[in-house]
């Protein structure tokens, strides 16, 4: 993991009723979070279960190691994650057990009865896309062993559900009538059936509570109920209807307005008929108190608090320009303490009571590695950043290897360029500088735009995705190219943009409801060839593949028959090795239909062949990408994993590892190194994939095999220079320092596994063995512990790296430096500089009594020849 530990959107929190330092989290694609002590450090509790989208979480009162999940967020919104139903813990979240719901997909909220833990219900939004059956209000009476609908079809969902503390008879639930058309569209729809429901028999029954609140068209809903006084109940409630009778048609020859820029968020819509409600009598009239959306309710965009009722209110929580709130949990033996849920992720106040709004304080959100990435680009210093836009946050830069001992705060900062969702792009011809959005170009090390850029002018008005693509030609690195509908191409550093193309996308496919895009698709990705300059690819979300072998003169539409209107094209990706290669990436998603989908074609677009043997099924594909280096060798990512091919893509496996479940959105494979962007953990990356581009039959015909390292640059580490950053920290380890060594073994060996490195002249300069005491210089980290009353923490005393004789893939490092002088301190105590080996050497393993060997080639670290 590189990070960046910037907390992301969270839709669902809770704490535990007597254990006032311990809370829980659901982030909405980076799964459930807890810590036990206040928010200082908080730990990935649910990494191991088939989703990571988390939309309700509840405690049972009476039993505070027991954990209920819902799965698939509830902040519906264009790019989303879904769930799989319910899951329960019984052990404080150390073990789950699935509960069924499954094609629920996005749960709203788990109410359990407070004196009985096996009467839970459930409020299921249902699925996005299509009417089904499991939406609504499901009740278990058996601790979630079956469930029973009661409330609820297939058209109106549930996104709110509470029981009154004093009464389990007595429950509320708030019921949502929501689509999404495939098309994108910003906000979410509230149809027909929606309102605030009542049951005084357990859910068997439920009756409409209206007097007071809007008739129609209600919308997503919260409800809380006084626990001093049953009878007191506050809702929100989310209603467009206007206040305002209709306004009136413009007159003939007014302008059309003009749609959003690329990124931007709508405008705020005319008051409507919601807001804050009040009832004092169980929900049998109701008094709105407030039609501000802004401020009439805890949580909104700030966090608001009122002491009156809700006449009056004061923020204690809220950034400028608006942070999104979604969820706050009141310790109902201390209402100081409330943990809310966040578009930049979960916090903790002790203090919420405070007369002065701003002398509440809170827990930092800079320690949750739960960012939503879209897109990702290298910048191109030494050693490489990565850059990408992080949903609700904005952009950021993150060092793939620390400044000092780790990759901490010290080695990520917010930067201008790419906004909370467009592309960034690296300049490799300028390192330092990063153009993001349609073409902004920054400085990254001055932090400031560099003068004389422009956008893109389109001929008629501009439409726009949530993110639109911006990426640079790796055939001609001064080429970088932007698209709306249209695709342009500046070769200036964006201080000129050419129009190289007409409207590509599909010109008969309208939307049955208008956003920003006037019932119109946009271009999704652009895929220029790195072999052939002129040769480019694009695909569109309404379901379009267009190429120009002559940088837009001419375009022939090569679109598979397969894919029909409102396919959207996440990914095209233009081969390495021959021109008329590409790869397209599908999702039908929106479509209710989520299978994987990925296509081949080897004749510029004329037939095109499906690879998807081997991916999972019912999981669609973001994004696919080929190693520049290795033929056949691609990488996909889906909705939940990473997958690998080895035969360009007629056989796909997972590529998974120790990453957890999340939606991976974007590759880049960047010297020896695999990059990821997930939208909900950040990210991540695959130190060295040397060895995935030596696999294959040579491997396994053997009882070992030895990989040839990698050419490996040596590095001059960095070290926190003094007291080092504490391990309670937000950080992540910098990337093992010197050579990787991978190795096979077919079985267990029959003894010792030895490996050795030779220099250029055959002599054996360190041994690496996995017998403990065969290490040769011996390899110590660290320093010796004293005798007498030990002085380091078990954190610091690493253990050492020791090859494995057990049967698999495995790597150990050879850290390239020379013995240092026994009892000399380090360097950043006065001790003398570390001396590096560099030049040619060789990798000798032995096992079972046979050797093997590969060489390699150590190159100094270029900083040092700089300085």
């Amino acid at each position: 993991m590189l990070g960046p530990f910037r907390g992301g959107r969270v839709a669902a929190a809770t704490g535990v009723p007597g254990r006032p330092n311990e809370f829980y989290f659901g982030a909405v694609n980076g799964g459930v979070w807890k810590t036990i002590d206040g928010g200082r450090v908080w730990t990935p509790i649910f990494d191991g279960q088939s989703t990571a989208s988390i939309g309700a979480i509840a405690v049972v009162p009476s039993q505070p190691n027991t954990i209920l999940v819902g799965s698939g967020e509830s902040t519906l919104r264009d790019s989303v994650g879904y769930g799989n139903g319910v899951y329960k813990s019984t052990d404080a979240g150390k073990t789950w057990t699935h509960l069924g719901l499954d094609e629920t997909h996005h749960i709203g909220k788990i109410a359990i009865d407070p004196k009985n833990p096996d009467r839970i219900f459930v409020a299921a939004i249902g699925k996005l896309y299509a009417a089904n059956d499991e939406r609504g209000v499901f009740r278990s009476t058996n601790g979630g062993r079956s469930w029973q609908k009661v409330l609820g079809d297939q058209n109106v969902g549930a996104v709110e559900v509470v029981i009154d503390p004093s009464n389990s008879s007595v429950v509320y639930a708030g019921l949502w009538n929501t689509r999404r058309p495939p098309w994108f569209t910003y906000a979410p729809t509230n149809g027909p059936g929606g309102g605030i429901f009542k049951s005084t028999d357990g859910g068997s029954t439920w009756t409409r509570l209206t007097n007071g609140l809007p008739r129609d068209s209600i919308g997503r809903t919260g409800i809380a109920i006084a626990p001093s006084n049953p009878n007191r109940i506050y809702a929100i409630v989310d209603c467009l209807l206007p206040e305002a009778p209709p306004q009136t048609e413009p007159p003939l020859g007014t302008p059309a307005p003009q749609p959003s820029p690329a990124g931007a968020r709508p405008s705020s819509p005319p008051p409507g008929q919601g807001g804050f409600f009040r009832s004092d009598d169980a929900g049998a009239t109701w008094t709105r108190l407030s039609n501000d959306p802004d401020t009439v309710y805890v949580p909104n965009v700030a966090v608001n608090r009122t002491r009156d009722g809700g006449k009056t209110w004061v923020v204690l929580r809220g950034s400028p320009g608006g942070d999104d709130y979604h969820q706050a949990w009141i310790n109902p033996a201390d209402p100081n303490t409330m943990i809310v849920a966040s578009d930049q992720g979960a916090v903790i106040t002790r203090n919420a009571r405070a007369q002065d709004p701003s002398e509440v304080t809170w827990t930092s959100w800079l320690n949750q590695p739960t960012a939503q990435i879209y897109h990702l680009s290298v910048d191109y210093r030494f050693p490489y950043w990565v850059t990408g836009a992080q949903q609700d946050s904005g952009a950021m830069a993150i060092r793939s290897r620390g400044k000092f001992a780790e990759i901490s705060m010290h080695d990520w900062e917010p930067i201008a360029p790419g906004g909370e969702s467009g592309y960034t792009a690296g300049d490799p011809l300028n390192p330092g500088v990063v153009f993001g959005g349609d073409g902004q170009r920054w400085n990254l090390d001055a932090n400031i735009p560099v003068e004389g850029t422009t956008s893109p002018k389109s001929p008629e008005p501009a439409r726009s995705d949530w993110t639109q693509p911006l990426v640079f030609s790796k055939a001609d690195k001064r080429a970088l190219y932007y698209a709306n509908q249209f695709l342009f191409k500046t070769t200036d550093g964006a201080k000129t943009w050419t129009l190289i193309s007409p409207d590509l996308t599909r010109p008969g496919v309208f939307a049955a409801a208008t956003d920003r895009n006037g019932k119109r698709g946009v271009i999704y990705t652009i895929a220029p060839s790195p072999l052939r300059a002129p040769l480019l690819w694009v695909g569109t979300d309404d379901g379009y593949i267009q190429l120009t072998p002559d940088d837009g003169k001419t375009w022939q539409n090569v679109t598979p028959g397969t894919i029909t209107p409102w396919s959207r094209v996440t990914t095209i990706e233009a081969s390495h090795f021959e021109p008329g290669t590409a790869y397209a990436s599908v999702d039908r998603h929106q479509l209710q239909d989520f299978e994987p989908y990925i296509y081949r074609t080897r004749d510029m677009g004329r037939t095109w062949q499906k690879i998807t043997k081997g991916l999972p099924a019912g999981v669609y594909v973001h994004v696919v990408k080929e190693d520049p280096l290795r033929r056949g060798l691609l990488v996909a990512g889906t909705e939940h994993g990473v997958h690998i091919s080895f035969d360009d893509g007629d056989n796909w496996q997972s590529l998974q590892l120790n990453m957890p479940v999340t939606s991976m959105r974007d590759f880049e494979i960047y010297g020896n190194d695999l990059i990821v962007a997930t939208h909900g953990r950040g990210f991540w990356v695959i130190d060295d994939i040397s060895s995935l581009r030596q696999l294959g039959d040579a491997v396994i015909a053997g009882d070992a095999y030895l990989f040839k390292p990698a050419d490996t640059i040596n590095f001059i580490e960095g070290s926190d220079n003094g007291t080092p950053l504490q391990k309670d920290e937000p950080q992540a380890e910098n990337p093992p320092n010197g050579v990787m060594i991978d190795y096979y073994l077919k079985k267990p060996a029959s003894g010792p596994v030895l490996i050795e490195i030779l220099d250029a002249n055959g002599a054996v300069v360190q041994t690496l063995s996995s017998a403990p005491n065969a290490q040769r210089p011996p390899n110590v980290p660290g320093r010796t512990q004293p005798a007498g009353i030990p002085r380091v923490s078990p954190l610091w005393q690493a253990q050492s790296e020791l090859p494995s004789a057990s049967a698999g893939m495995h790597r150990v490092t050879w850290n390239p430096l020379r013995p240092r002088p026994r009892g000399a301190p380090p360097p950043d105590e006065g001790g003398p500089l570390d001396r590096r080996y560099v030049g040619t050497f060789s990798a000798r393993l032995t096992v079972s009594g046979k050797t093997y060997t590969q060489p390699f080639v150590v190159k100094p670290d270029p900083r040092a020849l700089r300085s």
